[in-house]
């Protein structure tokens, strides 16, 4: 089985608010796999980058890190994602093809979205927050 490295970034905005995409039903962080060769902050400001058009991120510390089971391809991997905490001065997010709507919201607002949010992101926020 192959493994798989992704990246995510836990956004805060100058309120304190935290960037989440939607992507089908699901609420998510914004991120995705690392390219072959791709250094962890490389790959993530390209994400953040391709999914938001974001160029003023600041990266902080790694501060959760989560791991599962998925089929990305059609092929079983194992997967491991590393959650940033990021910043940015502006709230202007330009949505790529891949999402459809995106908010910004504060720990206390991830129980609107309970059931329609991924647990790694709503633990990712609970952690930036305290």
């Amino acid at each position: 089985m192959d493994s798989q490295v992704t990246v995510k970034a836990v956004i805060r905005n100058p309120e304190g608010k935290f960037l989440i995409m939607r992507e089908g039903s699901r609420w998510q962080a914004v991120g995705g796999r690392l390219e072959k060769g791709e250094r962890l902050e490389e790959g993530l400001r390209r994400e953040v980058l391709e999914e938001t058009g974001i160029t003023d991120l600041e990266i902080g510390k790694v501060i959760h890190v989560d791991e599962w089971f998925g089929k990305p391809e059609g092929k079983l991997k194992h997967i491991v994602a590393l959650f940033f905490i990021c910043s940015v001065k502006t709230e202007t997010v330009t949505l790529s093809d891949e999402h459809q709507e995106y908010a910004w919201i504060t720990a206390d607002e991830l129980k609107d979205y309970e059931t329609l949010i991924e647990k790694e992101i709503k633990e990712a926020i609970l952690i930036a927050s305290s």
